[in-house]
């Protein structure tokens, strides 16, 4: 396997930057959330001097399964259903747990 080119790294880097930009961020820690760790971890790959020795195909299907979660391919494939979101001992558990972050 070859090394990856100067402008493979470029794109990857891109790709995962539209990612950190487009992830929501987390109303329950504002300061520590998600996005900020992609956007950190982002920084420390990429502009490392040692770039060329970044894993090009792990690099991918990280990029592919953050993409998937972005999009919500897992949640749309599996929905959940009304039985789980409302449970006999408490059904309006989740409902409130989800207006208390509004």
């Amino acid at each position: 396997m070859s090394a990856p080119t100067r402008q493979e790294i470029h794109s990857l880097y891109r790709s995962y930057l539209r990612i950190v930009r487009e992830w929501p961020s987390d109303k329950i820690r504002p300061n520590r959330g998600m996005k900020q760790i992609l956007a950190q971890r982002v920084e420390e790959t990429f502009r490392a001097p040692n770039t060329e020795a970044i894993d090009m195909d792990k690099a991918r299907k990280e990029l592919d399964a953050l993409e998937s979660l972005l999009d919500n391919t897992f949640k749309e494939k599996y929905p959940i259903s009304d039985k789980i979101l409302t449970p006999a001992g408490n059904p309006n558990y989740y409902s409130k747990l989800v207006s208390s972050l509004e």
